[in-house]
């Protein structure tokens, strides 16, 4: 029984421990969701991965060393923005507007090479919640 109410101890300490590092930090910082976060490679034209609410797609070939990637939400439609991050920070975001489920997404053409995040940030201001998110090279 004892061993029991110091587990439970253990427990709400835990808990009070973690709410506290979540509450200290910064919005920009919010931990991604409890989806799998794609790795790959767009390895041709047409290669699609997706992650959450997020697709990723290479869409043209490799040319003078760069390539058109397009990201889209996937099946649900959100208010929102897309972010791109490459080896050396933030590369850009998209406009915050709506986005149709399939429909047109964003294009950005990118440097052969590795080390890519695509971020699927919902919300119209700060703070923005990930809905999905996929690290990709071209």
């Amino acid at each position: 029984m004892r061993m029991k109410s110091v587990l439970i101890g253990f427990a709400a300490t835990g808990a009070i421990v973690l709410s506290t590092v979540a509450v200290a930090l910064p919005a920009s910082a919010a931990p991604v969701a409890s989806y799998q976060v794609s790795s790959s490679a767009p390895a041709s034209v047409g290669a699609v991965l997706c992650s959450g609410d997020l697709c990723v797609q290479r869409v043209t070939s490799i040319d003078n060393g760069t390539a058109y990637v397009e990201a889209w939400a996937n099946t649900a439609g959100f208010t929102g923005h897309f972010e791109l991050s490459g080896p050396d920070g933030l590369i850009g975001n998209s406009k915050t507007k709506y986005w149709y489920a399939g429909g047109p997404g964003q294009l950005w053409d990118i440097p052969q090479g590795g080390g890519y995040t695509i971020t699927a940030w919902q919300g119209s201001s700060a703070p923005y919640r990930v809905i999905g998110q996929i690290n990709f090279s071209v």
